[in-house]
């Protein structure tokens, strides 16, 4: 259902941008103010209950939060105007704005809080705001399953979080941020145990139980094995949601929030946070090389660099892990919109021709970069930054994460094989997965015949069009964003990044950990530099080699493309599917959980049900068995005795004539039986 844009939608819809803007200027303020300052914290007494401690509430504004401000802004303003011309048509045009509005206020909230109980409200609230915008096309049924899917596979992650905040409060009877630095800090050894100054005692274990409980609220968000299984399916809203959403703000909510809690994390936590991050990096990877929906493909890929990000919190690389969510934010949320402008040209052209097809799957594409040069630039400029070529930002960020990952094997290992080296070696080869699949996916787009013209004579590439100037502007500004220049002035060494300059990984507080570790860490990331550089690029040459070779235009596969319907083999059904992660949920969770469901509800009916009716005719029974003595016994012997009563007061009124001589004679009557009774 489309409805005609009108003055006060079109006015509303600026004015929301102008909001934003204005915003993003503050923002931008007050990242010039905070740099290479102290943070800047203020907080208040919130509520207290009974005799527990003040909660309190605040503002944290430090570097990171300043960065953050800035992305989530400008990202958020740049997509409203896109927005504009995208959604020009749409019913639900004020609506849809509305939401965008709320998910960037929650985001705000998520960013500037002192406090995690407020970041889990907040948290909770981007949630929300996530359901209203993927189903905002709800009459189809696929977004409001996708929606749904998505609010709930991150409240199961949301468990995880509450149970760490529980346990940090049990801890310190504190949620503050900088109030558990300062306890952190201030621990000490004794007899054992470390003992805050105080008085709390700190349990090592039930640390790391809760950073990993943190965690799990991050793999929830930030769409980690096992809870990936969202982010695909969320593609369902509309394309400059999916760029706001799920390539730049939301899912990088879970990044932000362990390099809040990044001081907090012992060993432990970090290395399960690593693991999880290279395992994610490397299924997102595979499962994107086969999707012929050209939304999904970008999906599997932010779950796979949000997968990097993960890793690089785990293995140290903090200031890495922070820089690759900031290029991320720029280059993915270009590739979205992108991808949106392909398909509205070819929304466009359905319409303009009545042919009706798929407009996102890759099958009925090829060609377009003719017809959608500009589209076309901006595209490469930023699947060139993705796969991390030089001069492009990606190339700096993933240059960091993987050195550090590397530095972090050779320390956790003592520089002999272990391993650990499993972990910087999912990384390369996930470089050469993304290699494949953006090589891939640029090839069946925008190279070679257009194939759903080439399947209705009498139609050609000369019948799509360029997408609207505003929605050009939006990818200028996004694709220079996409480049190396602007993020160091030496876009062959993430070293010289006035980004990672400002960007100082805090040092880890937890009781008990090793010193040494971070400046160890630093020292081999720098050493590693050249060496990682050599193997990344060699990786990148192999996936684009073999992209090239498989997905060219003339080859059998491109040749065929437009008819294969289905996947080829298991391995191909293996990515396709997502590794089967939506059937294991169905054989392993809902299947068992429908199972005890119905059997508890057959139980029900057959015998608890029927115990209750039993029960209930029972008391029935009584109830008339009791009822009919009520009547036959006791309001009988009430009865008889009244009948009674009356009956000897019908015999004995007559005794009442009011004649003496009848007392009188009685009287006398009477004596004589008392003497005859004495006398006899």
């Amino acid at each position: 259902m489309a409805a005609a844009p009108d003055s006060s939608r079109r006015l509303m819809s600026w004015v929301s941008s102008a909001f934003i803007l204005i915003a993003a200027c503050i923002s931008v303020y007050l990242l010039l103010s905070v740099w290479a300052q102290p943070a800047s914290h203020t907080r208040f007494d919130w509520f207290s209950i009974a005799s527990m401690p003040q909660i309190t509430a605040g503002i944290l504004l430090d570097i990171n939060a300043a960065l953050m401000l800035v992305v989530v802004n400008v990202i958020s303003f740049l997509v409203h105007v896109y927005s504009t011309a995208y959604m020009k048509d749409d019913a639900g045009y004020k609506k849809y704005f509305a939401f965008l509005g709320l998910f960037t206020f929650s985001m705000l909230g998520i960013v500037l809080a002192d406090n995690l109980l407020i970041i889990f409200v907040f948290w909770e609230l981007v949630g929300l705001s996530s359901y209203l915008l993927i189903s905002h096309w709800y009459q189809k049924d696929s977004a409001s399953k996708a929606a749904k899917k998505a609010f709930i596979v991150n409240r199961v992650g949301d468990a995880g979080f509450l149970i760490g905040l529980a346990i940090l409060w049990v801890q310190f009877n504190t949620l503050d941020i900088e109030a558990l630095k300062v306890l952190m800090s201030q621990s000490t050894l004794a007899g054992g145990e470390w003992t805050t100054t105080l008085g709390y005692v700190l349990n090592a274990d039930w640390l790391t139980v809760a950073g990993i409980g943190l965690f799990l609220g991050a793999m929830g968000k930030s769409a980690q094995f096992p809870l990936q299984v969202w982010l695909p399916d969320a593609m369902e809203g509309p394309t400059p949601v999916s760029a706001l959403i799920h390539a730049a703000t939301m899912v990088a909510a879970g990044v932000f929030l362990m390099a809040r809690v990044f001081v907090l994390l012992d060993i432990d936590a970090l290395t399960f946070v690593a693991t999880i991050g290279a395992i994610t990096a490397f299924m997102g990877a595979i499962a994107a090389l086969t999707q012929h929906d050209i939304k999904k493909v970008l999906a599997y890929s932010t779950i796979s660099q949000l997968g990097y990000m993960l890793m690089g919190i785990g293995v140290g690389a903090y200031d890495a892990a922070l820089f690759h969510l900031f290029t991320h934010a720029f280059f993915k949320a270009c590739l979205f919109l992108a991808a949106g402008s392909v398909i509205y040209a070819l929304h466009e052209f359905e319409h303009d021709t009545g042919i009706k097809f798929d407009a996102q799957d890759m099958r009925n594409m090829g060609g377009l970069r003719k017809k959608l040069p500009f589209t076309f630039m901006a595209y490469g400029v930023s699947a060139l930054a993705l796969i991390g070529i030089p001069f492009f930002s990606g190339f700096l960020s993933k240059d960091a994460l993987l050195s550090g990952a590397y530095a972090w094997a050779d320390v956790m290992s003592g520089g002999g094989f272990s391993i650990y080296y499993l972990i910087p070696d999912l990384g390369f080869l996930t470089v050469i997965l993304t290699a494949l699949y953006m090589f891939r996916q640029l090839l069946l787009v925008f190279f070679g015949e257009f194939r759903i013209a080439a399947q209705h004579p009498g139609h050609s590439l000369t019948e799509v069009k360029e997408v609207p100037l505003v929605m050009k502007a939006v990818l200028t500004v996004l694709g220079i964003m996409s480049l190396g220049l602007i993020w160091s002035i030496n876009p062959l060494d993430h070293s010289h990044s006035w980004f990672l300059g400002a960007l100082k990984a805090p040092t880890i507080l937890t009781p008990g950990f090793d010193i040494d570790w971070q400046p160890r860490l630093i020292e081999l990331t720098l050493a590693n530099h050249i060496k990682v550089t050599v193997i990344s690029m060699t990786m990148i040459v192999i996936g684009a080699l073999t992209g090239w070779f498989l997905y060219k235009p003339g080859s059998a596969y491109t040749k065929g493309y437009f008819q294969r319907k289905n996947t080829v083999n298991k391995l191909q059904a293996l990515s396709y599917n997502n590794w089967h992660l939506d059937e294991a949920y169905k054989l392993i969770i809902e299947k068992p959980v429908l199972w005890i469901a119905n059997g508890l509800s057959a139980f029900e009916k057959r015998v608890i049900d029927k115990a209750i009716d039993g029960f209930a005719v029972i008391n029935v029974i009584i109830a008339h068995l009791i009822g009919w003595i009520d009547r036959m016994v006791v309001d009988g012997f009430v009865n008889f005795s009244v009948f009674f009563a009356g009956r000897i007061g019908v015999m004995t009124k007559s005794l009442q004539g009011g004649r003496v001589q009848s007392y009188i004679l009685i009287a006398v009557f009477g004596i004589v039986i008392m003497i005859f009774w004495i006398i006899w």
